[in-house]
This record gives structure tokens, sequence and C-alpha cells, in this order.
């Protein structure tokens, strides 16, 4: 099992190779996400699995792009060869998600852990036809057993070492007449960061879906 540390590494290697392309895939699922929504407004039913199936072939493309394997803008329509499933068990996951965010007072906390099981879903859906849509979160949960915590600290860890960059820097860009400087150096952080943090956490999910299927393999065989 790889460490957080090595995730990075994977995931910014990848990153590296291909940031500009990754950046536009990214950017443009964004925009087709965003016109499926403006022009369905008052027909969720449309809108809402269209946005879904989207998600899942990003999530495909970023499992692509740590693979090595070329990504190109045909991949973000991959859900759509098999929209009905995709769609439905996407639906499936984020009615449980909201279902468990229901629950009083520790809801949100709930919300949270479930999303984290559930977080291979996506790539269940694309990639095993054997398992139905709505046995895709079921797998998702075996698959991510043990190693949720680690994949949340992934997530935390990144925005907690920004933020305490972005502190550093805002105390120096408070210096007269050169804070100028390093006022100039947290906006381009703060935008590279935004700009790519998208891309860099899909491919750190990516990766622990490839690692849990390869150990899934070993204890198959």
């Amino acid at each position: 099992m790889n460490t957080i540390i090595a995730r990075y590494k994977n995931s910014f290697a990848v990153l590296k190779k291909r940031p500009i392309m990754l950046w536009g895939l990214s950017l443009m699922n964004v925009l087709l996400i965003a016109l499926a929504s403006f022009l369905c407004p008052t027909l969720p039913i449309v809108s809402i699995p269209i946005a879904l199936t989207l998600e899942a072939s990003m999530e495909m493309l970023y499992l692509s792009g740590l693979r090595g394997k070329e990504v190109k803008s045909e991949d973000l329509f991959t859900g759509f060869s098999n929209f009905k499933r995709v769609a439905g068990g996407m639906a499936w996951k984020e009615l449980w998600v909201f279902i468990w965010a229901l629950i009083p007072i520790v809801g949100f906390v709930f919300a949270i852990i479930k999303s984290y099981e559930y977080r291979f879903t996506a790539y269940i859906l694309m990639t095993r036809p054997e398992i139905s849509a709505t046995e895709a979160i079921k797998e998702s949960q075996r698959m991510t057993k043990g190693i949720k915590g680690k994949m949340f600290w992934n997530d935390v860890l990144i925005f907690v070492a920004y933020f305490i960059a972005a502190l550093v820097i805002g105390l120096f860009a408070a210096i007269p007449y050169i804070g100028i400087l390093f006022a100039i150096v947290l906006f381009i952080m703060s935008l590279v960061f935004f700009a790519f943090i998208p891309i860099f956490l899909g491919l750190i999910r990516a990766d622990y879906y490839q690692d849990a299927t390869n150990i899934t393999s070993v204890t198959a065989e």
C-alpha cells in the first residue's frame, strides 16, 4: 500500500506530463455539467443524470491518465455508452449519501464517511458490468474498507499545506513596500492551486482505486 506522500508523487508525476490537457478536459467537464444544468433548469430528471454521467466519465479519464494512457476529449463522454447503468448507479450513490445526511445532528459526519465508502462507485460502474448499478456502492464499501481514513487525510492534508503556506506568505505580504511581491506570489499560488487541485485529487482517487483493484486481484488468486 502506497503512503500518502507516494500517492502525491504519483499524481503529480501524471499531472506534470500533461497539465494543460488535463486542465482543459477538467474545465470542459465543468462547463458541460453547467451547460446541462442551464439548458434543463426545470427538468432535473434530465440534467442530473447527464451531470452524474459526465462526473463518472471524468473519473475514468483520471484513471486512464494514471495508467499512462492517452487522454482525449472523447473520454468525457465514455459513460454515455452505458448511460442508463452509469447514471442510475451514480444517482443511487448520491441518494444514499443524502439519506445519511438527513440523520439529526451527526448526519453531516455520516454523509462524509459514506461519500468515502462510495468513492469507487464510478469506476465499478464503468469497468465491472457483472455488478449491478445498485450493488456498485456495496462493492465500493468492500473495496474501501480500511482505507477510508487514509483517503480522507490525503484530501485534507493538501488543503492544510496550502492554507499554512498562504498564511505565511500573507504575513509577508503585510510588510510595507516589499509586501506587494509576496501578494503577487500568493495570488499566483492560489490561482494555480485552485485550478489544478480538482485534477490532482482526481488522480489520487484513481490511484487508490487502482491499488485496491490490484489487492483484490491478488486476494482472488
